[in-house]
This record gives structure tokens, C-alpha cells and sequence, in this order.
């Protein structure tokens, strides 16, 4: 037998210390203002706002940002690239709207933004930028091209593959730096063609290996001295010394695998015109 002596525990009543502590810090979240700067933009945000609910216990803030959804929203659709088909200028001075395909951009995270904005207002901080609320997708989960609001967002800055022109240009501060011709994806088969769209350079490397499947089911293992890779799938820019047809409809029948293949004479002085996390418009 097992004798327990009986002990009753009565709720803190609302004169304790430690509720009229409590109090005190929730308190302080009610009525207060803060700025969040969203490139150019600024929104004016109150607490109620932002804050759904909250609690404060052993010295921290604990919030419920659900009611911030809906504003973030409305900023990532009036300001958000990420998945945006964008307004371009080619170099031959046609104006198109890009597909809204692509992994070049960013939108901000409503989750993200909730605490940033919570734990300004906690902290008594006036503003808040968005820079570090937003994702991305690709390579840099981070998001690209925030801050950049020039040329409907792509800025001044990028390379541009024409699969009809078989040409790829390369910018650097809105002047033409360097331009190549290119042999793209194999048109004739569709998991082959280059993607079109506004993707990103996801990352430079030299020499590289390429390795792959091939349409017949080998595998492949191709060293390149020049790679700059612009899509999850594996398409990119670099040289191929094993090509041989080079002319402006091999992309018809005798493409690549989705890459933009650069004569090894003129891969050298494209790669070094490209910069990570830059755009790459394919049309």
C-alpha cells in the first residue's frame, strides 16, 4: 500500500505578480506602428495589423500572425517577380512578354513577415525591411533580383538566349558586352527543348564534368572547361568541343539536351561575362 499525501494547487489570481506581469508586457504590443519597406514601396502597419494573438511567458513573446496573410498577399501581387511574366525589350527591339516560367524572382514570405513584424513591435523598432522576409526557388532559396525595380524588374544586368536566332547576348549595365551564337535544346523533342522563360544563374564553375542521360538511355560524362548552369533540370551554358554541326537549324534535329552549347573560341569570353544570380531570358 502506497499512502500519498493530498496537495491542492489554486490558479494565480489576477492581482498575482505574475499575471499583472504578463499584462503589462501585452500591453505594451497595443497601438504601436511600424514601417514595412518593400523596395521603394513602404506600408504603414498598426498591431492589429499584424498581431492576431499573443502570449508572454518565462521573459518571451509568443505570437499568432495569421491576420498579416492577407496584406502580404496583396504586396506579392502588386510587387512580387517570382512565377511574373515580365514586359522585355530584345535586342532587336521587340517588345515581348516573357512566359511565366522561370526561377528567377522573389515573393515574400507571410510567415517570415509575421515574426519580423512582430518582434518589431515588440522591440519598439520604427521600420522593418522586407529583404529579409522573402524565398525563392532554384539553386538560391533566398530570392533574386529584390531591390532591382529597373527594366520590369530584370534590371540592367543579364545574358538572353533567341531559340528562332540561335544567338545568345550577354549585358552588363544595360550595354551589350559580348554575343554568340548558341545551339539549344533538340526541338524535336520535347523534354530536350530549352525552357523558355526568366531563369537565373544559379552558379559558375571551371572546368566542370557533365554528367547525364543520354535519348537512348546511356549515360554520359562530358568534360567541359566552361559551365554556368541556369535551371534545376541541368541547362546552362558551356562550351562543346565533341559538336560538329553548328549551323543555325541543327537545334531542329541535332540539339542538345537543353543546354545552350557555346563554340569552344567564344565560351571563354561568355562566361566571364556572366554573373551568379543574374537573369537569363530565353524567348
Amino acid at each position: 500500500k502506497i499512502y500519498l499525501t493530498a496537495k491542492q494547487q489554486q490558479p494565480l489570481s489576477p492581482d498575482s505578480k505574475p499575471v499583472q506581469n504578463e499584462k503589462k508586457q501585452l500591453q505594451k504590443l497595443t497601438g504601436k506602428k511600424v514601417n514595412y519597406k518593400v523596395e521603394k514601396q513602404t506600408y504603414h502597419l498598426t498591431t492589429d495589423n499584424v498581431i492576431t494573438s499573443a502570449t508572454y511567458k518565462n521573459g518571451q513573446y509568443h505570437f499568432n500572425t495569421a491576420v498579416i496573410d492577407k496584406k502580404i498577399k496583396q504586396i506579392n501581387k502588386k510587387q512580387a517577380t517570382l512565377g511574373k511574366a515580365f514586359k522585355f525589350k530584345t535586342p532587336d527591339g521587340k517588345e515581348i512578354t516573357t512566359t511565366r516560367d522561370g526561377s528567377y524572382g522573389w515573393k515574400i514570405s507571410a510567415e517570415r513577415a509575421g515574426k519580423s513584424l512582430a518582434n518589431a513591435i515588440a522591440e519598439g523598432k520604427s521600420s522593418v525591411n522586407a529583404k529579409a522576409d522573402i524565398y525563392g526557388i532554384g539553386y538560391n532559396r533566398r530570392g533574386t533580383g529584390y531591390g532591382v525595380t529597373e527594366n520590369d524588374g530584370i534590371g540592367n544586368t543579364y545574358a538572353v538566349i533567341s531559340i528562332a536566332d540561335q544567338h545568345a547576348w550577354f549585358y552588363k549595365n544595360g550595354k551589350c558586352v559580348d554575343d554568340v551564337d548558341v545551339v539549344t535544346g533538340k526541338m524535336s523533342n520535347k523534354a530536350d527543348q530549352t525552357p523558355k522563360g526568366v531563369w537565373y544563374i544559379m552558379y559558375k564553375q571551371s572546368p566542370s564534368v557533365l554528367k547525364g542521360t543520354s535519348d537512348n538511355g546511356s549515360k554520359y560524362s562530358s568534360k567541359v572547361q566552361y559551365w554556368a548552369q541556369f535551371t534545376d533540370s541541368g541547362c546552362g551554358f558551356h562550351d562543346a568541343s565533341w559538336r560538329h554541326n553548328w549551323s543555325k537549324t541543327a537545334y531542329l534535329n541535332d540539339g542538345s539536351n537543353g543546354c545552350a552549347n557555346m563554340h569552344p573560341s567564344d565560351a571563354g569570353e561568355a562566361y566571364n561575362s556572366l554573373e551568379v544570380n543574374e537573369p537569363v531570358i530565353i524567348y
